[in-house]
C-alpha cells in the first residue's frame, strides 16, 4: 500500500493488500487518491474509515466486482468518475455533508439501483449517472419539500420521476413490512398447517428409522394455531408464501407522493390478501374429504435427513 509523505492520502493498493475481497485502510488516511483502487477486480465491499474527507477522481475506476462501500460522514465530494464503471454497485449512501458529485462519478454501474442523496448536494456534474439503467430509486434525505425539489433538479430529466423522500421510503418500507407480516400471522401460510392442525381429518405420521435401520411409522400430535404462527415468525423468510408475496412487492413501482402511497397501500393489501387466501384454500383441501373414507386416511411425512 502506497501513502503519500505525511501518510494522509491513500495513493495506491496492491493485489496483497485486497483480503477476502475487501482492504484495510489505515485510520490516518483523510483521502482517497486518483486511481488508488483502478481496476482492482478483487475488491467486492469496502468500509472507509471515519476520517476520510475527499474520494478522488477515478478512485474506484472499473473494480467491476465492488457491490458494497459504506462512506463515512466527513466525504464532502465524490470526484469525476470515482466509481464509474463499477458494474456490480447495487446501493450507495452518500452521507451528509457530501455538495458536490463529479461529472461521471458513477457512469456505467449498471446495476445501480438505489442512491440516497443528503440535503447537502449542491451540484451534480454532467452525466454523473450515465447508463445506470438500473437505478429505480432516488432517496433524498430531507423533508423540506423545497429541498427536496431544488436537489431534483440537478438530476438529469430522466430520472427525475425516480426521487423520493426518505420520510416517505420509510412509510412505505414499514407498510411493506406490516403487510408481510400479516401473512405470517395467518397459521395456514405455514405448510406443516395442513398435516398438523387441530381440526385436521387425517392422521399425520412420520417415517423415522430406529436403531436397526428399520423405518417406522409415527403418529404426531395436533398443534394449536399461535404455534403455526411462532414458527412463521422465527423462520419466516424461509415461508415459501411469504417469499412469493415479497417478489410480487418488490415488483409493484414504489409511490413517489402522498396520492400514489394511498393506492400503493390498496395494491398491497390485495396482493398479500391474494397469498393468504391461497394458503387458507390449500390448507382446506385437507379438512373438507370429499368422501367419508378419506377421513381415516393416513399423511406420511418423512423426517429429514440429519
Amino acid at each position: 500500500m502506497q501513502l503519500s509523505r505525511d501518510g494522509q492520502t491513500l495513493i495506491r493498493v496492491s493485489e496483497s493488500d485486497i483480503v477476502d475481497g475487501s482492504c484495510q485502510i489505515p485510520a490516518s488516511i483523510t483521502a482517497i487518491g486518483s486511481a488508488a483502487f483502478y481496476r482492482f477486480v478483487n475488491l467486492k465491499t469496502l468500509s472507509l474509515p471515519a476520517g476520510i474527507t475527499a474520494i478522488h477522481a477515478a478512485a474506484f475506476l472499473e473494480c467491476i466486482h465492488l457491490k458494497t462501500i459504506t462512506l463515512p460522514v466527513g466525504v464532502t465530494a465524490i470526484s469525476a468518475t470515482a466509481f464509474g464503471e463499477c458494474r456490480s454497485l447495487e446501493a450507495i449512501t452518500l452521507p451528509a455533508g457530501v455538495t458536490a458529485i463529479g461529472s461521471a462519478a458513477f457512469s456505467g454501474c449498471v446495476n445501480l439501483k438505489t442512491l440516497t442523496l443528503p440535503a447537502s448536494v449542491k451540484s451534480i456534474g454532467d452525466i454523473a449517472f450515465l447508463r445506470c439503467n438500473s437505478l429505480a430509486l432516488i432517496i433524498i434525505a430531507s423533508d423540506d419539500e423545497t429541498e427536496i425539489a431544488r436537489i431534483t433538479h440537478l438530476l438529469p430529466q430522466e430520472l427525475r420521476s425516480k426521487v423520493i423522500s426518505k420520510r416517505l421510503f420509510d412509510e412505505v418500507t414499514h407498510f411493506q413490512e406490516r403487510q408481510l407480516a400479516r401473512l405470517l400471522s395467518t397459521p395456514q401460510t405455514n405448510r406443516l398447517y395442513r398435516f398438523f392442525h387441530d381440526n385436521n381429518l387425517f392422521m399425520s405420521k412420520l417415517v423415522e428409522k430406529n436403531e436397526a435401520g428399520q423405518a417406522i411409522k409415527k403418529a404426531c400430535i395436533k398443534l394449536p394455531d399461535d404455534i403455526f404462527w411462532h414458527i412463521n415468525e422465527q423462520g419466516g423468510v424461509a415461508n415459501p408464501y411469504y417469499q412469493q408475496a415479497q417478489v410480487a412487492i418488490k415488483r409493484e413501482p414504489l409511490p413517489k407522493t402522498t396520492q400514489e402511497f394511498e393506492r400503493y397501500k390498496e395494491r398491497l393489501d390485495e396482493l398479500v390478501t391474494q397469498y393468504i387466501v391461497k394458503a387458507m384454500e390449500q390448507a382446506q383441501r385437507f379438512s373438507m374429504p370429499k368422501t367419508p373414507r378419506v377421513a381415516n386416511e393416513e399423511v406420511t411425512v418423512s423426517a429429514p435427513a440429519v
